[in-house]
């Protein structure tokens, strides 16, 4: 399968180091060409003005941490014709049938370990070595970074982003950044004077 990447920096280049055996890479699509350059990411470098004629392929991943980012560009594309399809690399162990399941841009990397009941949403990305429980619910937009372990029966709410080693056991609010073990929100300090 040809695939644009959607994205230049490290989640892009996550991307392309683990699934480019997995899939062919024809290039990156992103605002900013040092990155690509910087990096020697392979195939074309497209600017962020393509369509589907440009980059000659309907499949796009979105390799963007930001949530609302990810949203807005998902939309985009999808307007221009553009797919996203589910990816699961190969070393990846699952209980819950990730490629055919009624969602697009979901992304397992290597080593993930999925229970059984697990529910994705639109363009969730779980980073590598990260262990899901069973009946999980995860909603669209979420990044969930190295080395994360999530309990079962937990739900994940849309524009989730859990930092890498966490420890998820309870349910996490839509739009909140959580680390650490037990997990817990991320809390941006004030630079109010």
């Amino acid at each position: 399968m040809d695939i644009v990447v959607i994205g230049t920096g490290g989640l892009a280049r996550e991307f392309s180091s683990f699934f480019s055996k997995e899939v062919n890479i024809v290039g990156f699509s992103s605002t900013n060409s040092n990155e690509f350059e910087d990096f020697s990411l392979c195939g074309e470098f497209f600017g962020s003005n393509i369509t589907t004629d440009i980059v000659c392929t309907i499949h796009a991943v979105l390799a963007i941490g930001s949530p609302n980012a990810k949203r807005s560009v998902s939309e985009k594309l999808k307007n221009l014709g553009f797919e996203f399809p589910n990816i699961v690399y190969s070393s990846a162990v699952s209980a819950t049938n990730l490629v055919d399941c009624n969602t697009e841009g979901a992304i397992t990397s290597p080593n993930c370990v999925i229970g059984s009941n697990v529910d994705f949403s639109n363009h969730a990305y779980l980073n590598f070595m990260v262990g899901v429980g069973h009946d999980t619910q995860f909603e669209s937009y979420l990044q969930v970074n190295p080395g994360v372990q999530i309990g079962g029966v937990v739900s994940v709410g849309e524009g989730v982003i859990i930092g890498s080693g966490s420890v998820v056991l309870s349910p996490v609010r839509e739009g909140i950044t959580v680390i650490g073990n037990p997990a817990k929100r991320l809390k941006i300090p004030s630079f109010d004077e």
